[in-house]
């Protein structure tokens, strides 16, 4: 799926036989821990605190005082010769040293701008359950067991003293003592604590060393005596059976917090609807239109198409139209994750949310754990009910037989990505489609970082054609002759566009793509000299071969164009060589793309290149209007390949989960279907459509994510294995109109919602959602730690002012905390950045304005309360306050012009002060965006408005709508 804000590691809390004995042979006192050890890593010291777990005190972030900026700057890390070595863009470095029990720091080339630096230990939720803490020689305080405040206590001390629920501790001291924050991020929905230290400059009065030691926490002087709350959760059984406030779970699965009709109750509810169910299929008769694949029976003869006896493309009237075995029109109709995974949650450590979890000893439920092993404590409630249901053991192949069997009924013609290849599957004869494997290890050298979901492999390693060969002739090769297998994707939601800036952080001994640069970049200048002028390094550099190693951060439009015709080098490297191979070994099935997100697809080189090796670009494509515009402009940059909506899903809350593209409820759900799966097929280049995915996601978060999952709305059928009748029953009338609809025969379906049709001028009334913020957003323009919703859409359909120019476009992004608005945009423009206004008057060059009002009703003129802010596209940020200037300097904003050079980010915080108003979850504000093109700084040539008209500062009635939610 869509990838996830990137987080910091959330500790590992080792189990130990110390708490325990404490309890036995002491009682309720505090035990005394130690740290047994303390090692460095790439994210920092790692700290062995025995009884009390494992912890990691983060590589510190540079405070250089920038407004706005909460985090500081972020540093390329290296550990060699039990060093740890932490280097800055502005030319700073920190070193780590681990002696014992102390760590020893020290640093050097500081900016003038300077203040400090910032550090984070991590510390997990299960200190909610009687955990203690304490700053300097305060008394002990209980963590709290639900979500209060944002910080749990702050201010100057010299230590920090942290007590496991069990009673075992230790003391964390500060050498010198700084200011020191403990933070409650469950605020932003992320399961953990965060403990900050921000160790000034002005407190190291003028030394360059400091240390951190860490001791047994008698130290501390604080309290001995345990909180009240930590001999209670001592005591408490790990499943829990009476009623609890942190109680969130139902024996099935379902949300304790939330009623709705069709709640089950009762295990014999669950047999009753399988006993139904069974009957209905039983009765169920195959379509006598399609073809054994899903296809147009008799379009082949009809439209002289071929029969290959595999899956291909052709065109049909100029419309792009994928061909089954047989010869027929196939347009694909998918559901993904057709196996049990996202169904699967990590129960261990929390036990006591649960009203109910089975002994592990019950052998009834034993196919409900992850891979039947109780131990690994990961269950799944949908397994569990399945179970119920249908009075027998879960296997695959049951399932996944009834699941095709439903999916069939449904008007559903093939299986989508992340399922499964069962032998039940394959009776059935339902197409599916399969990834390349191009995952690391055995000769193949990957990134280090993931870029979005996944990594990405080194094209420039030495061996890696070799190594994919090798590959290829084994599980690619088997399946060459499959007619099944409609084709193979290369990844998941791989952001190729961040590649600019992180190849060159890497070291050329460990990566083979800086190696590669540092080539072309000694080709081009020739002499080091004329690389510092055109880089600006912090540091300049004596020769080509120090760059090797060092990190080169960009700087400069002539270091941004450099990189630009690396990059792309690299996807040309990349992507024509997994097409050579693939070719070779498998003549017969597509390569179906990336599953590119919406943020790469706007990437012209990309689309462009991935295009040129791809028989079809993929997409996972989040939205609720299908934008023409958009999609058409990335069908020409791919040299006009068809395309797959390759994962989507609209969500409600209605049953206690959540999700992103949310609707009101299952009926709305089913025309947003509707709508998505008929627009889609009506344009002449979509020719699939895969939708994320079959079932529910845990309501606790799928288990590869930890406390902190994906608990999303995503399912054909709930965790209690009932399908959702009116989504089915929508996507069972589109289905059976598909070709109907894409060979033009009937007008698609469309939803007449403001949020589907699309149509600017104030005509509509869209609504965005504003999620919390999490810890560690950032205000330097990027999405680093944003909530991971997919951004809002405003593309060149949207114009009010000049011609739609389809280069023109912009993704924005929201999220809130007590304090402040947040926002975020990605403008695309060629000519980025063009503005020589003064802040008065941004509007008139490139600049994003933004209008925020709370009287829901009014028409006409902006009312007192309402606000419009221009944040211009300039460098430096400028930003004003319509009619409000002496508010101006209350907002905090950062511009940057893209790496590539195509486009630029704006970002803002908005205090609610500024904008009077009190911040909770459901609150509705008046909302818009427009985006002011100019192409040389002087003149507004364009202007794209959200939901609005031009007349926006005269006229509030075109405004969309915003609401603030939890999560």
């Amino acid at each position: 799926m869509r990838s996830i804000p990137s987080r910091s590691p959330r500790p590992f809390v080792r189990a130990s036989l110390l708490p325990l004995l404490c309890l036995l042979l002491l009682g309720p006192v505090v035990c005394r821990a130690d740290v047994t050890g303390l090692s460095l890593s790439d994210k920092g010291v790692d700290i062995d605190a025995g009884g009390a777990g494992k912890f990691t005190l983060g590589v510190p972030n540079l405070n250089l005082g920038k407004k706005g900026d909460f985090t500081g700057e972020k540093p390329v890390v290296e550990v060699k010769d039990e060093v740890l070595t932490a280097k800055y863009p502005s030319g700073a470095e920190v070193t780590l040293k681990v002696d014992k029990k102390r760590v020893n720091g020290s640093f050097s080339n500081l900016p003038a701008e300077a203040k400090g630096f910032i550090f984070t230990t991590m510390v997990p939720i299960s200190y909610a359950s009687g955990g203690q803490f304490a700053l300097g020689k305060k008394a002990l305080k209980p963590f709290p067991e639900a979500k209060d405040k944002q910080f749990l206590d702050q201010g100057w001390a010299e230590t920090f003293t942290l007590v496991d629920p069990s009673g075992a501790g230790f003391t964390m001291k500060l050498i010198p003592g700084s200011f020191q924050q403990l933070q409650d991020n469950r605020l932003w929905n992320w399961n953990i604590f965060g403990h900050i230290v921000h160790m000034g400059l002005d407190n190291l009065q003028g030394k360059t060393e400091f240390a951190f030691e860490f001791g047994p926490m008698e130290e501390a002087g604080a309290s001995a005596s345990p909180a009240p709350a930590a001999r209670k959760t001592a005591a408490t059984p790990a499943r829990a059976k009476t009623p609890s406030a942190n109680l969130r779970v139902d024996r099935y699965g379902q949300s304790t917090r939330k009623d709705y009709p069709g709640k089950v109750t009762t295990d014999e509810e669950l047999k009753a609807d399988g006993e139904k169910e069974r009957a209905e299929l039983a009765m169920a008769k195959p379509n006598a239109a399609l073809d054994r694949f899903g296809g147009l029976a008799g379009s082949g003869e009809k439209y002289k198409l071929r029969a290959t006896g595999f899956f291909r493309l052709d065109k049909v009237n100029d419309r792009h139209v994928m061909v089954t075995p047989d010869g027929n029109v196939y347009f694909q109709l998918a559901i993904c994750g057709i196996a049990s995974t996202d169904d699967f949650t990590t129960v261990k450590g929390r036990e006591n949310i649960y009203a109910w979890l089975p002994d592990k000893s019950d052998t009834e439920f034993t196919s409900a754990w992850r891979e039947s092993k109780p131990d690994w404590g990961i269950f799944s409630f949908y397994i569990a009910n399945w179970i119920r249901k249908n009075g027998k053991p879960f296997t695959m192949e049951d399932w996944t037989a009834q699941a095709v069997q439903r999916m069939r009924s449904w008007g559903f013609n093939s299986i989508g990505a992340f399922s499964s290849n069962t032998e039940a599957m394959k009776s059935a004869n339902i197409p599916t489609v399969s990834f390349l494997p191009l995952g690391p290890g055995n000769g193949v050298q990957h990134l280090p970082d993931k870029i979005g979901a996944a990594s990405v492999l080194d094209p420039f390693y030495p061996g890696t054609e070799e190594a994919l060969d090798k590959r290829f002739a084994g599980g690619v090769a088997s399946r060459s002759k499959d007619p099944l297998l409609i084709g193979y994707f290369l990844g998941n939601e791989q952001h190729f566009e961040l590649l600019p800036k992180l190849i060159p952080s890497y070291k050329a001994s460990k990566v083979a793509a800086k190696a590669r640069l540092v080539d072309v970049l000694k080709e081009k200048y020739k002499d080091i000299a004329a690389f510092n002028k055109a880089w600006n390094p912090a540091k300049p550099f004596a020769s080509f071969d120090d760059l090797k190693e060092e990190p080169l951060f960009v700087r400069t439009d002539a270091g941004a164009a450099d990189m630009k015709a690396f990059y792309e080098q690299y996807l040309e490297a990349y992507f024509s060589m997994v097409e050579r191979v693939f070719r070779k070994h498998d003549p017969n099935h597509l390569i179906i793309g990336s599953r590119l997100t919406p943020g790469t697809t706007n990437n012209e080189l990309a689309v462009k290149i991935s295009g040129k090796y791809t028989d079809v670009v993929s997409i996972n494509y989040y939205t609720f209007e299908i934008e023409k515009g958009f999609l058409t402009r990335a069908y020409e940059w791919s040299g006009k390949k068809p395309m797959i909506f390759s994962e989507w899903y609209y969500s409600t809350r209605d049953h206690g989960l959540n999700g992103g593209n949310n609707v009101e409820d299952q009926e709305v759900r089913g025309k947003a279907y509707r709508n998505y799966i008929e627009q889609s097929a009506a344009l002449p280049f979509v020719v699939g459509s895969q939708w994320f995915i079959y079932t529910d996601q845990s309501i606790t978060g799928r288990f590869f994510e930890g406390f902190h999952g994906e608990g999303a709305n995503t399912g054909f059928v709930d965790v209690t294995d009932r399908p959702y009748a009116q989504l089915v029953a929508a996507a069972k009338t589109s289905n059976e109109r598909i070709y109907d609809v894409m060979l033009g025969k009937e007008k698609a379906f469309a939803f007449n919602d403001p949020r589907f049709t699309g149509q600017a001028g104030g005509r509509t009334t869209r609504t965005v959602t504003i999620p919390r913020s999490l810890p560690g957003l950032k205000m330097d323009g990027t999405t680093t730690n944003w909530p991971g919703r997919p951004a809002e859409p405003l593309d060149s359909t949207r114009v009010v002012i000049g011609t739609p120019n389809p280069a023109l476009r912009g993704d924005f992004r929201l999220c809130w905390d007590e304090k402040n608005l947040y926002f975020l945009i990605q403008v695309k423009d060629p000519t980025p950045m063009k503005s020589d206004k003064s802040p008065a008057v941004l509007w008139g060059a490139d600049c994003v304005e933004l209008f925020i009002g709370t009287d829901l009703t009014s028409q006409g003129n902006m009312v007192f309360n309402d606000r419009q802010i221009l944040l211009g596209g300039t460098d430096p940020s400028k930003h004003h306050v319509v009619d409000h200037a002496e508010e101006s300097d209350q907002i905090q904003s950062y511009s940057v012009k893209d790496v590539t050079a195509d486009g630029y980010v704006v970002q803002a915080a908005v205090p609610w002060k500024l904008l009077g108003i009190e911040p909770r979850p459901g609150l509705e504000l008046v909302f818009d965006v427009l985006i002011d093109n100019s192409d040389d700084g002087e003149y507004r040539k364009e202007q794209l408005a959200w939901n609005g008209t031009a007349k926006n500062s005269k006229d509030r009635g075109g405004w969309g709508r915003a609401k603030l939610v939890e999560n």
